[in-house]
């Protein structure tokens, strides 16, 4: 069986590391013939110093699926953001000065708050460069960050205007995630597999992936808007956002014989 596992809020609860107990029961399921890949918002980039038992040979999708690292460990970009969408992008950071992150295959530019939650997990194993805007040609992937509450809804009305962008709104962040149209989790697992996955999330960038999922499992988030995302998709379980409670369903999946 395919496994697709997003990280941050789901198998990892402090941004920086997966919990032992958790690590171990994943590696079981690969010594059982599953194949484990890994579904981010991070980039690449930050993703691999996360997960460094599992860096070689696994399919893993970054930037909720505007790059991957394929399993023979070769770092490829799916879509870049359109030109005209990025100029107007930029466009709103310099009127609002906004603070943001913009990330190209490897590389990034970067204005964050250093006590925004995100900053600790911008390339925490320094491996990129912080480039200027202007050197980015084709970004795969940009977030726009604590955005003002008089200025969000106008924003996000603008950005959903622009038939080449997808956005997902992240509930009581102020925060907007955006990548170029048809790029999601999902769309991107199923450029690689084409069968049935089961798969584990816990926020809006994995609601497609869930969804199509043989099983799924919603590591339950506290935030209302998710909780009322998730009672729409229905998933299979609803696991607490716990290292123990998560390591357990693992467990007893690789356990299952009947999902095999």
């Amino acid at each position: 069986m395919q496994f697709v596992f997003d990280v941050d809020g789901t198998i990892s609860f402090n941004g920086a590391t997966i919990s032992d107990v958790i690590v171990t029961e994943i590696k079981k399921l690969e010594r059982l013939g599953n194949t484990v890949t890994f579904a981010s918002a991070r980039p690449i980039r930050d993703l691999l110093p996360i997960i460094p038992d599992f860096t070689d040979n696994h399919l893993l999708i970054g930037g909720n699926g505007a790059i991957v690292q394929r399993p023979d460990n070769q770092i490829v970009s799916t879509r870049p953001i359109d030109s005209t969408s990025f100029r107007l992008i930029k466009e709103l950071i310099n009127t609002y000065k906004l603070n943001y992150i913009i990330d190209d295959s490897w590389n990034y530019s970067a204005k964050v708050d250093l006590s925004n939650k995100i900053y600790k997990q911008l390339d925490p194993g320094h491996l990129a460069k912080n480039v200027k805007i202007s050197s980015l040609k084709a970004p795969i992937k940009i977030i726009l960050l604590g955005i003002p509450n008089e200025l969000f809804v106008p924003l996000l009305r603008k950005l959903e205007r622009q038939p080449l962008l997808s956005i997902i709104v992240h509930s009581g962040e102020n925060n907007l995630d955006i990548t170029a149209i048809g790029i999601n989790k999902l769309s991107t697992l199923r450029n690689f597999y084409s069968h049935e996955y089961i798969a584990f999330g816990n926020d809006s960038n994995d609601l497609e992936l869930l969804d199509n999922a043989k099983l799924s499992m919603w590591v339950e988030n506290k935030d209302i808007c998710l909780q009322k995302q998730r009672i729409n998709i229905s998933p299979d379980y609803i696991v607490n956002n716990s290292v123990e409670d998560v390591a357990n369903i693992i467990k007893q999946l690789g356990e299952n014989e009947s999902i095999k």
